[in-house]
């Protein structure tokens, strides 16, 4: 008995060795870093760069999320108590939302120590939550202007020149006097906006002051943005098209409307996608009466439970590099974050086919310093979703005045989010 417990545990050593160093060659191979989002495409392209550029041994496992879907999915996750991903994107919308939840690592921190001086300081903003720890790393720059097709500035504004558009509308008081007389010299048919969502989104954009803040709600800056709106709607210096609809989609190519926010991601993903077959109309682009602001924008976060964090990190951040920024500028035409890439002038001097030979970088880029943005909150969902309902409002209800409409702001979002002060 004592000869066959001696072997038996001599196999059972030897079965734990052979364990262990499978273990260690497991662990010693690439590391797969598991994350989610919504350009499967070109992450991959990313991933493949970094890799040839760093030499790191690493495999991507890339989930298809949809944007509107990714909070709800990452609640499902934390609540069930599933694996967590590497990597989690957010958009600006629902980032706040999501960084209140205390799941996320502070990059600052080691072993990550991200160096914010990599990016633009107004991004800092969006990317901290509540408590300041910057939990997430931007992949794009958000900074937007004004696009307008040239011909039609050309025949009712007079110029089609950027700077002298600048110049004639310095103001939107005076842009909507400009708009009064498009509407006279058009018979009525041609709107400056094509969409009060189009307003909101300016308008908001240029009201940095935080809506809700340490669980208080402040409604100054939400009587600005509402009665911008309304300014816009009464004056008729905008159409009543519901964004994203293929009536405001056809919109780009038509003759009625001169005006479009615009981001650096707005040619490739909203101007050329509804005007496939070459520019029905030349564009240009303009600081906006007021400057420029802050639009959309996508970044990305690291659990605390991630299963190879730092992997993912490396991976993320590269994005934030020069090496990383100039390789997306050149291979997908991605304006990615990093501040010493654009001291390129290729990367400043930011073109587009549908644009003619004008250097949008001069515009998106050249005014990046001035933006000022409002930092994310907790409420940013519900905020969002309140604008929308009110926006709504009023674009179907055209006698419904700005009290209203303000009142009827703060009853909707107090019947959501009761416990705000």
């Amino acid at each position: 008995m004592k000869k066959g417990l001696t072997v038996l545990l001599a196999a059972a050593a030897l079965a734990a060795l052979l364990g262990c160093g499978k273990k260690e060659a497991a662990e010693s191979g690439p590391e797969t870093i598991e994350m989610w989002g919504w350009n499967a495409g070109e992450i991959q392209k990313l991933m493949d760069a970094y890799k040839e550029k760093t030499g790191a041994d690493v495999i991507l496992n890339y989930s298809a999320v949809a944007q509107a879907e990714a909070f709800q999915k990452l609640q499902t996750i934390v609540s069930s108590g599933l694996d967590m991903p590497d990597v989690v994107p957010s958009e600006v919308g629902q980032r706040g939302t999501m960084l209140a939840l205390d799941i996320w690592e502070d990059l600052e921190k080691a072993p990550y120590n991200f160096d914010v001086n990599l990016i633009f300081p107004y991004q800092q903003a969006l990317l901290r939550n509540e408590a300041g720890a910057l939990v997430a790393l931007p992949i794009d720059t958000s900074s937007a202007a004004l696009a307008y097709k040239r011909d039609l500035a050309e025949k009712y504004l007079g110029t089609s020149d950027p700077q002298e558009l600048e110049k004639m509308m310095p103001t939107w008081n005076d842009f909507v006097e400009k708009g009064k007389q498009v509407q006279g010299a058009s018979g009525n048919r041609v709107f400056m906006f094509a969409s009060l969502t189009n307003i909101f989104q300016i308008a908001s954009g240029q009201n940095p002051a935080p809506i809700a803040r340490n669980n208080r709600l402040d409604m100054t800056p939400v009587r600005a943005v509402i009665q911008q709106v309304v300014k816009f709607r009464d004056n008729r210096t905008s159409d009543n098209i519901t964004e994203g609809s293929p009536a405001y989609n056809a919109s780009y190519v038509d003759d009625l409307h001169i005006f479009y926010p615009c981001a650096g991601w707005s040619p490739n993903y909203q101007i050329m996608p509804n005007d496939p077959n070459g520019p029905t109309h030349v564009w240009g682009l303009m600081v906006p009466p007021e400057g420029c602001f802050s639009w959309g924008g996508s970044a990305n976060m690291i659990p605390k439970k991630a299963k190879h964090g730092l992997a993912a990190y490396k991976f993320v951040s590269w994005f934030c590099s020069n090496e990383g920024t100039t390789w997306a500028y050149d291979n997908l035409d991605w304006n990615c974050s990093s501040v010493e890439a654009y001291k390129q002038s290729r990367l400043a001097e930011y073109t587009n086919s549908y644009f003619g030979d004008q250097n949008l970088g001069a515009v998106l880029f050249g005014a990046i310093d001035t933006i000022n943005v409002r930092p994310v909150s907790p409420s940013d969902v519900i905020i969002q979703d309140t604008f929308n309902l009110v926006v709504e409002n009023l674009n179907s209800d055209r006698n419904l005045a700005a009290d209203r409409a303000i009142a009827l702001f703060e009853t909707e979002f107090r019947n959501k989010a009761p416990d705000i002060q």
